[in-house]
C-alpha cells in the first residue's frame, strides 16, 4: 500500500510562507466583546520563542532544511515539546497556514528517521505497539475488561467477528485499557443497549488505531498499523455486513477519517463504509427522533472542545493552480466537519442542563496539553496545562465540565485532583446515558 504521507523536505517552499508576525501565539476573537487570550500551550509554559506556536516551530524546520540547526537534545526536545493542537494554525493567515501540523509532525518523522526521536519516555510507546499492538503496554485479553458489567447483567457485547452487526464500535486503546476511561465505552454501550441498535466490537482482536504513532513521527508503525485496520475494516464490510464504524475516541476518529485517507488504498479499502464520532452517531438519531433525552440531569456545566475532534477536522482552501489568488494562496476554510455545535445541541437537549461557556470555545479552545505525545513524554507539563483549562472551566460557575475525548477525559480529571477542585470532567455519552430512560 503507497502513503502520501510528506518528508520534511517536500515542505521546502512552505515554510518560508511564514512571517514570523506572531499571530499564531494567541487566541483572538473580535467580539462584542473582543479579548485575546494565549493559545500555546508550550509558549504558556515554556516562554522561550522557539517554544511558541507555529512561528518558533517553523523557524527549527526552516534552519533543519538549511543544514544551519544540527540535531542534538535541546533540539529534539524543543520539537517534542508541542501538544500539536493546532491552535496556532486556527490563527495564522498566511500561505502556510493549512500545513503546519504537517510540518511539525514532519520534523518529527525526520527525527525518528534520524535516530534521533522521538524522547526516551515517548519510546516505551513505540515498543509497546510492536509488542502488543497498543501504547498501554497491556495484553490482548485485558480489551475486554471493560465488557463485564454487560456480561454480569446477560446482556453481553457482541464479538463481531463471530456474529455479523451493521455497526462496529471501535474503542480504542484509552478505553480499553486507561481504568478511568472505562466508563466511556461503557456509556457508549449502555446507550447502544437502550436505543436496540445492532452492534459489536472487535474485542481482543482491536489494533491500536496508529494516532499516538503518527503523532511522534513514528510513520512505520503507524502504517503498519493502519494498513492492517484498514484491511480488517473492509473483511468487516464484505463479511460481516459493517457499515458503520462509531468510536467515542477523538484520536482514533481524526486518524481514521485524516490519516489513514493518506494511502491511496483508502478509497477501495473503506467502500460503504462510514466512520464517524459517536457525537455525530448520536446527534443524527437526536435530530431523526430516535433519540430521547427524557431524565433529569440538573448540572451546570462547560463544554471543552478536543482539538481532534474540532479545529484537527478543519478543510483548508488552497489556490493550486493560481486561478484565485496565486498559486498555493491560502483561500479560505471548511470547518463543517469540526464537531462545535453538535455536542452543545446535545448536551442542551439534556433536561435540566445548564451550559456555561468558556472564553476560548471552538477553533479557539485551549488544549487540555495530553496530546502530541506530551501526557507520555512531559506528563508534568501536560497536568500543570490542564490545570489551566480546569481553572477557566471554574471561573464559569459550572460544577463539572464534559468533552468527547478519553485523553481529555483523563488528563483534565488528573489536573483537576491534582490542585483540589471539585470540578470532574465527564465525557458526553455520560451524560446522555443518564437522560436516557430504559427500553420499555
Amino acid at each position: 500500500m503507497k502513503w502520501n504521507i510528506p518528508t520534511l523536505e517536500e515542505f521546502e517552499n512552505t515554510v518560508w510562507r511564514c512571517t514570523a508576525c506572531g499571530t499564531c501565539k494567541e487566541a483572538y476573537d473580535y467580539g462584542p466583546p473582543p479579548f485575546s487570550a494565549a493559545i500555546c500551550p508550550a509558549g504558556e509554559e515554556f516562554g522561550f520563542e522557539g517554544f511558541k506556536s507555529s512561528k518558533g516551530k517553523i523557524a527549527y524546520a526552516r534552519g533543519l532544511l538549511s543544514g544551519d540547526l544540527k540535531w542534538n537534545d535541546a533540539l529534539v526536545d524543543a520539537i517534542y515539546k508541542c501538544n500539536i493542537c493546532g491552535g496556532c494554525q486556527s490563527q495564522c493567515q498566511l500561505d502556510h497556514k493549512p500545513f503546519i501540523p504537517e510540518i511539525i509532525e514532519a520534523m518529527r518523522r525526520k527525527a525518528v528517521a534520524d535516530g534521533v526521536g522521538p524522547m526516551p519516555k515517548q519510546k516505551v510507546i513505540a515498543q509497546s505497539l510492536s509488542s502488543y499492538d497498543n501504547p498501554y503496554q497491556g495484553p490482548r485479553r485485558v480489551r475486554l475488561d471493560w465488557t463485564r458489567p454487560f456480561k454480569k447483567q446477560g446482556k453481553p457485547i457482541k464479538d463481531i467477528l463471530k456474529e455479523p452487526a451493521p455497526i462496529l464500535y471501535f474503542v480504542g486503546c484509552t478505553g480499553a485499557y486507561n481504568v478511568p476511561e472505562r466508563a466511556i465505552p461503557q456509556a457508549a454501550a449502555s446507550i447502544f443497549n437502550k436505543l436496540g441498535l445492532d452492534f459489536g466490537t472487535l474485542g481482543e482482536s482491536e489494533l491500536c488505531c496508529g494516532s499516538t504513532a503518527m503523532r511522534l513521527g513514528d510513520v512505520e508503525a503507524f502504517q503498519r498499523i493502519a494498513e492492517s485496520n484498514l484491511e480488517m475494516f473492509k473483511k468487516l464490510h464484505d463479511e460481516k455486513g459493517v457499515k458503520t464504524i462509531v468510536t467515542s475516541c477523538a484520536g482514533c476518529y481524526r486518524a481514521i477519517l485524516k490519516d489513514y485517507s493518506k494511502a491511496d488504498e483508502y478509497g477501495r479499502m473503506m467502500e460503504g463504509i462510514r466512520i464517524t464520532h459517536i457525537t455525530q452517531f448520536l446527534h443524527d438519531l437526536f435530530t431523526s427522533g430516535q433519540l430521547k433525552l427524557s431524565e433529569s440531569v440538573p448540572w451546570k456545566v462547560t463544554y471543552h472542545d478536543p482539538c481532534h475532534a474540532g479545529r484537527h477536522l478543519t478543510k483548508f482552501i488552497v489556490d493550486q493552480d493560481g486561478s484565485q489568488l496565486w498559486a498555493g494562496a491560502y483561500v479560505s476554510l471548511n470547518d463543517e466537519d469540526c464537531l462545535y455545535d453538535k455536542p452543545r445541541e446535545l448536551l442542551k437537549s439534556i433536561p435540566g442542563i445548564d451550559l456555561r461557556e468558556m472564553r476560548r470555545i471552538k477553533a479557539n479552545s485551549y488544549c487540555c496539553g495530553g496530546g502530541g505525545g506530551v501526557m507520555t513524554g512531559y506528563n508534568d507539563w501536560a497536568q500543570k496545562n490542564a490545570s489551566l483549562r480546569i481553572q477557566e472551566g471554574m471561573e464559569t460557575g459550572a460544577q463539572h465540565m464534559v468533552s468527547i475525548c478519553p485523553f481529555c477525559h483523563y488528563n483534565l480529571n488528573q489536573a483537576s485532583q491534582g490542585i483540589g477542585s471539585k470540578m470532574k470532567l465527564y465525557d458526553l455519552t455520560e451524560l446522555i446515558n443518564m437522560a436516557l430512560p430504559e427500553k420499555v
